[in-house]
């Protein structure tokens, strides 16, 4: 038991610890494009007017 909590506590550490990566935004900024699949190097985000996924360029900040 004690080691399925550590096992959980670890990939929850893991998620919240990488920044952007499942953000859900408004909508998908002019830098980024609506796909089914991102490409390794891009960030992928949720948003209203993307049906799957938001990705965006490496590097792209968000305001």
């Amino acid at each position: 038991m004690r080691f399925l909590c550590l096992v959980f506590a670890v990939i929850l550490l893991v998620t919240l610890a990488t920044p952007g990566y499942g953000r859900i935004v408004k909508y998908c900024p002019k830098v980024g494009y609506c796909s089914s699949k991102c490409s390794k190097a891009e960030t992928w985000t949720l948003s209203s007017d993307c049906k799957l996924y938001c990705c965006l360029p490496p590097g792209w900040k968000g305001k």
